[in-house]
């Protein structure tokens, strides 16, 4: 449905998203956003807007308001189930009344977390009246909603069917993964597509220009029991947090020789926050990720590390790191060591 509305470019004009994929859900609910905006090229009439305690009136006069400078306005209202909606005790409710005759203006995306319609779209194609009667019997405003509205549903994938949304968003971000990697994968993150989804983009982070992912990679990246790896080491160190970042950093040694694995990916990180630094007044999320090279997920935990760490110690990591770094290749010295006396070094030289 939602490729033929954006192929047609026509949309229904009130379109509810829900489902137990909520990662789906958002990322769909972004895409129809997107697409329905450009009907607006004044851009003053597209609104996201979060339902979170919101009064349902607030959402329907911004619905029923006409355009300025466009023939369409675009709301997209995010965790709909939360908006306040008192049942009226005489007449029609305001909600009713409105997808009863919704604005011809108006092209309003609802997103939603739904748990009593988990699988109502399965449940349409088996026997679609007994599906009809068990939306009537449902609580307002959910009857009313899917009663009234087009919707579409995201529900729980199975593991098969994760597996190949996750080799196909691998080879979005330019990735190659085999079946034994896909299987490595789930098995240390899970069936979650968020979060998986933010191990793709770890390893696209870690690859550095490879794009066929091992399982070693897999390994080094997501760790046992998705503990001991680098990125959390980063995230330690973004909290100053020695006791942590030694433990995650031993462990890791512990597992496999990764010294320069961690000074590598470790110089990335702090370059990256180097950057931070120096474009955290953009107010684009957006733009501040693509000059820092990091995932746009990523911006708040890289700008809270950057308050935590400060300009100076930003800089005192990357001296050094190359200092660790010159030293594990030319001296005899045990690279723990070296490692645990750069630790040592940083932390001390924060404190000073």
């Amino acid at each position: 449905m939602i490729d033929s509305i954006l192929k047609k470019g026509t949309f229904p004009p009130v379109l509810l998203l829900f489902g137990e994929e909520d990662l789906l859900v958002e990322e769909s609910a972004k895409q129809l956003f997107d697409a329905a905006s450009q009907l607006d090229p004044s851009g003053m009439n597209s609104e996201i807007i979060d339902g979170d305690g919101i009064a349902i009136d607030a959402i329907l006069s911004t619905a029923r308001s006409f355009p300025m400078l466009s023939e369409r306005r675009v709301l997209w209202v995010k965790h709909f189930d939360k908006v306040h909606t008192p049942r009226e005790r005489k007449g029609v409710d305001k909600l009713t009344e409105y997808l009863s005759d919704p604005m011809a203006s108006t092209i309003m995306i609802l997103t939603a977390s739904i748990p009593s319609a988990s699988g109502l779209h399965a449940s349409m194609k088996k026997n679609e009246a007994a599906a009809k009667k068990k939306i009537t019997s449902m609580k307002y405003p959910t009857n009313v909603l899917l009663s009234k509205t087009s919707w579409i549903e995201f529900p729980h994938m199975r593991e098969a069917q994760v597996a190949s949304w996750l080799t196909k968003r691998a080879s979005e971000r330019g990735l190659k993964i085999t079946s034994a990697v896909t299987e490595s994968l789930i098995a240390q993150t899970g069936v979650s597509l968020r979060d998986l989804d933010m191990e793709i983009s770890k390893l696209s982070e870690f690859m550095g220009g490879r794009d066929v992912v091992t399982q070693d990679d897999v390994l080094e990246v997501v760790g046992t029991g998705r503990q001991y790896n680098v990125f959390e080491l980063q995230r330690s160190i973004g909290r100053r947090d020695m006791a942590l970042a030694m433990k995650i950093m031993m462990k890791m040694l512990e597992s496999s020789p990764q010294e320069l694995l961690i000074i590598t990916m470790l110089t990335r990180y702090f370059l990256s926050l180097f950057k931070i630094v120096e474009c955290r007044s953009l107010s684009s999320n957006a733009e501040i990720a693509r000059i820092a090279g990091i995932p746009l997920f990523a911006v708040g935990e890289y700008l809270s590390a950057a308050d935590h760490l400060g300009a100076n110690m930003i800089d005192r990591a990357l001296f050094e790191l190359r200092r660790a770094e010159s030293e594990i290749k030319s001296s005899s010295t045990n690279s723990a060591i070296t490692l645990q006396t750069m630790f040592v070094r940083l932390f001390e030289e924060s404190r000073n």
